[in-house]
């Protein structure tokens, strides 16, 4: 429980109750609930994240994390974070209510207009430059961590992923965002900066013009073996010129050949295309009015994404992303860490040292990586199931298996 320790050093002990009042539950995510709550001091409305740390042991980093990043962002464009209070196992995050759904949310009832996509790809814009200038990366950039307030501001979501910049940490190299948005510098484990979550914006723009990212129709795995292996997605269809041309501005191979989100700002995409946030309560409107009707209801038969009244559960601001959008998440192979990455390092350096090339090496340890992604604790299975079979050989007295 050295884990729950951490948070109770790090997290107001008082009871939240006092100065929270729960209301009905707006979402389930696998280790607690989200509920539309009231500040009892100033009768805010907010949301309450209520997660039970026992039972998710295994994400409190991620947990962590999250909370470590929106403590330090001070942006409209970024949800805002009051605080989080600890009452026994169950940790209570107050974060800003937002009534007016995610991105995703908006593009179920059908397409969206470039003037609702422009303005929406503006707001997001306007968050990333935010992060970008405190050197913060939020790596999983989509249209359903892109959350609206009941009146249209636009507002990134999510951080359980999120990833700081230091001056000595010029690029990061971990494998962390969602499979279909995941820029190929990322899948590859290259040293990547900032402009992974331009890729995964535009890639979110097509999945708002189309209402799917590119290759939704495939399996997550076989898609991070092609996004760094195909030529770029484009925007097919009848879009306007400046829309195609700022999806493949975005979606560069070449990191250092891809805008700045203060860059696309000025897009003019952005600037001929946008109107005032108000105009995307048009949106949410068309979206209450379809779910009203009865629509969106048979997408899940499953109670536990259902809140008491029925409704589907339609706040994304529960969900710690991962690297496939997994339910719980099992603990990752510890010989990764400890036993296959540095063996991998040191024949690299061994080839480097004798003149040769390290490709094969660095596939077959992203080979590693995205199995251990698609079944965490597959590679210690593996580690031991050899260890055993090097083992029966050794004691019938072999010195290899193959002489066996």
């Amino acid at each position: 429980m050295a884990h729950l320790r951490d948070m109770q050093n790090q997290n107001t002990r008082l009871d939240p109750e006092e100065y929270f009042t729960k209301q009905e539950r707006i979402g389930k995510g696998s280790f607690g609930e989200v509920y539309k709550g009231i500040n009892n001091r100033t009768k805010e409305v907010v949301a309450i994240k209520i997660i039970d740390l026992e039972e998710a042991e295994d994400e409190i980093e991620d947990i962590q994390q999250e909370i470590t990043v929106l403590s330090q962002c001070d942006s409209p464009f970024v949800t805002k974070y009051y605080g989080s209070y600890l009452k026994g196992t169950k940790l209570w995050i107050i974060m800003e209510y937002l009534g007016g759904g995610s991105a995703l949310d908006l593009l179920r009832p059908g397409p969206l207009e470039e003037t609702y996509i422009a303005t929406i790809l503006r707001e997001i814009l306007k968050g990333l430059e935010y992060l970008h200038s405190e050197r913060k990366i939020h790596r999983d950039i989509k249209a359903a961590n892109v959350l609206l307030s009941e009146q249209g501001e636009v507002k990134l979501a999510d951080f359980g992923v999120a990833g700081q910049l230091t001056d000595t940490q010029i690029k990061r190299n971990t494998f962390v965002g969602t499979p279909f948005w995941m820029a190929p510098e990322v899948i590859k484990q290259s040293a990547y900066d900032f402009k992974a979550d331009i890729w995964s914006l535009g890639i979110t723009a097509i999945e708002l013009a189309k209402g799917e990212p590119p290759n939704s129709d495939l399996h997550p795995m076989r898609v991070l073996f092609l996004i760094p292996k195909n030529t770029p997605p484009t925007l097919e269809g009848p879009y306007s010129k400046p829309f195609k041309e700022f999806v493949e501005a975005c979606l560069n191979k070449d990191p250092r050949f891809r805008p700045t989100a203060k860059e696309l700002v000025k897009h003019k995409f952005i600037t001929r295309y946008t109107k005032k946030t108000a105009y995307l309560t048009e949106l949410i409107d068309r979206y209450r009015r379809w779910k009203s009707e009865g629509h969106g209801e048979e997408s899940s038969s499953d109670d536990s994404d259902m809140d008491a009244d029925g409704d589907v559960d339609t706040c994304p601001m529960w969900t710690f992303p991962t690297s496939g959008d997994s339910v719980k998440r099992q603990p990752k192979s510890q010989c990764l860490s400890a036993l296959v990455t540095p063996i991998f390092r040191e024949l690299k350096e061994k080839r480097r040292a004798s003149g040769g090339g390290v490709g094969a090496i660095e596939e077959l340890e992203n080979a590693f990586n995205l199995a251990e992604e698609s079944c965490p604790g597959i590679s210690d299975r593996l580690v031991t199931h050899m260890m055993e079979r090097v083992c029966r050989f050794s004691l019938n007295g072999n010195t290899t298996p193959s002489s066996r």
